[in-house]
């Protein structure tokens, strides 16, 4: 986390509050400069926090895995809150299964506001693609993003098999990740089909400039991670992707979130309310 005091509180007593007893919490300050530190030492005598100079999410990442000493590996962010059962919720769906150390469990999560309003669901984007082989969710995967880190859990085991998030790629280092393990080291993405968090839509990352630059960034992770892959594997790859049908972009959704603050904004209560109503007539089908 770095610079996070404004929703930091929040955040923490989202992960002191989980029903799940088996569970250690570790804050990773990367080099803050607001309050975050102050705020972090109120929880001292509940939580392990370690301070470091900024690097980037990976790089704070990385540190609290280092210095985890549970089995299963699970983040969130400064910003976003979890629900009280979110770690029992995929606790559970992983002992239903075995326990396996080659899964990547994810589930959905409500899309909130800066007041902590809520302004959608990802279930809406968020398909249930369990039934698919493991070739097909590979090649989804591939055309687009899916599986906000916010909701995952992995075993520990994992960063041995595929090694640490990658810190030199700024900050879509979850892709990043996601896309080695699946399509390099044979791990699986697995959805828990209920909303178990809370993620946070700020003003700033809600511009279409942003949205290109975020395909600008897939775009090289993608090449990055086929290139590894040998000649024959990488071309089937390519050609599965360019024939799926990609979900929802969860970019037009954030864009379509800040016309809706815009429009609301700058046109009297009643009348932005029936034209968001219109609007959401007219795209049904998108949210």
């Amino acid at each position: 986390m770095y610079n996070a005091e404004r929703y930091l509180d929040e955040c923490v007593r989202s992960a002191l509050d989980q029903t799940y007893p088996h569970t250690e919490i570790i804050a990773v300050d990367d080099g803050s400069t607001d309050t975050s530190a102050e705020i972090l030492d109120g929880y001292a005598d509940r939580i392990r926090v370690y301070r470091k100079e900024n690097g980037g999410t990976a790089s704070a990442l990385n540190l609290g895995a280092r210095r985890m000493s549970g089995d299963w590996f699970k983040w969130l962010s400064a910003d976003d809150a979890l629900k009280p059962r979110a770690v029992a919720t995929l606790a559970g769906a992983a002992r239903s299964l075995g326990w396996p150390d080659d899964h990547i469990f994810y589930a959905r999560c409500d899309y909130i506001n800066e007041h902590g309003k809520r302004a959608g669901r990802l279930a809406a984007i968020e398909p249930n693609y369990n039934r698919r082989s493991d070739f097909e969710r590979n090649a989804i995967l591939l055309r687009r993003f899916y599986a906000n880190g916010i909701t995952s859990m992995f075993h520990r085991s994992v960063f041995g098999r595929c090694g640490p998030f990658d810190e030199a790629v700024g900050y879509a280092e979850d892709y990043e990740f996601w896309l080695r393990c699946c399509l390099l080291h044979g791990c699986r993405l697995h959805l828990v089909p209920r909303s178990i968090a809370r993620y946070r839509v700020h003003t700033s990352t809600l511009t279409s400039a942003h949205a290109g630059e975020s395909k600008n960034k897939d775009d090289q992770i993608r090449s990055a991670v086929l290139s590894r892959l040998p000649a024959g594997l990488r071309s089937k790859y390519i050609e599965a992707a360019a024939r799926v049908a990609p979900p929802p972009d969860p970019h037009s959704f954030r864009i379509r979130v800040a016309a809706h603050r815009a429009l609301f904004a700058c046109v009297p209560g009643g009348a932005a309310r029936g034209a968001v109503r219109a609007y959401h007539r007219i795209r049904r089908d998108g949210l």
